[in-house]
């Protein structure tokens, strides 16, 4: 399987970021979800407090480009680089927007990045608070849309797990009533031949009736 471009450059530098606290977003994200069929660069989002050990592990792999300039962008760590089959890839820490209300800040917590083999991917939800702050309307749509989905797939999961253990309790309930029908079977036999008995008194050796004597075949 061809890999994107983006997704083959964070396997590359996957193992640079090793020990620090790290997380892919962005389009590469959505690829990842299903949701963009040609990411075009990579998002990395690290800690304040590792972005300058992150920045120098990146420069060894990767060529550094000028940061651009944005009219509402006021993270406090931003860097950008560029691979050497023109793959951009841009790494940020202490993400802010300036917005009407004033600046904005997001807070990126390595602990909720989610492992699969050595990379690390964001979660859906923080992209969404961050495509928010980025007021891009379109990527808020589709990242709403699908966790709509994926909430709306993991009731209908839940509901045929539950449906599956009723069934198993009900099979399990339905065995335990035959069982006992059987043992209320055996003793209302064992109550008739005691009336029996009582009825036709003792035996002619004047021995004391004992049911042991008249057990149904089937006890």
């Amino acid at each position: 399987m061809r890999y994107p471009a983006p997704l083959a450059l964070a396997q590359a530098v996957a193992p640079l970021l090793a020990g620090l606290g790290w997380g892919i977003g962005g389009s590469t994200l959505l690829y990842r979800l299903g949701l963009e069929a040609d990411p075009q660069d990579l998002d990395l989002v690290v800690q304040p407090t590792t972005f300058a050990e992150a920045e120098q592990r990146l420069l060894a792999m990767l060529e550094p480009l000028p940061r651009p300039p944005h009219p509402r962008n006021r993270t406090e760590h931003f860097a950008r680089f560029v691979a050497d089959d023109g793959t951009r890839l841009d790494l940020m820490a202490g993400i802010a927007v300036s917005t009407p209300a004033g600046v904005q800040g997001w807070t990126f917590d390595p602990g909720r990045v989610e492992r699969e083999g050595a990379l690390a991917w964001m979660h859906p939800e923080d992209w969404l608070e961050l495509y928010r702050l980025f007021d891009r309307p379109y990527r808020v749509v589709q990242l709403e849309q699908w966790l709509s989905a994926r909430d709306t797939r993991q009731r209908a999961e839940a509901l045929e797990v539950r449906l599956a253990w009723l069934d198993d309790t009900l099979d399990s309930l339905s065995r335990t009533v035959a069982r006992q029908q059987q043992e209320i079977d055996l003793l209302q036999e064992q109550l008739r031949v005691l009336y029996r008995q009582l009825q036709q008194g003792p035996d002619q050796s004047g021995s004391p009736l004992s049911l042991r004597d008249e057990v149904p075949p089937h006890y």
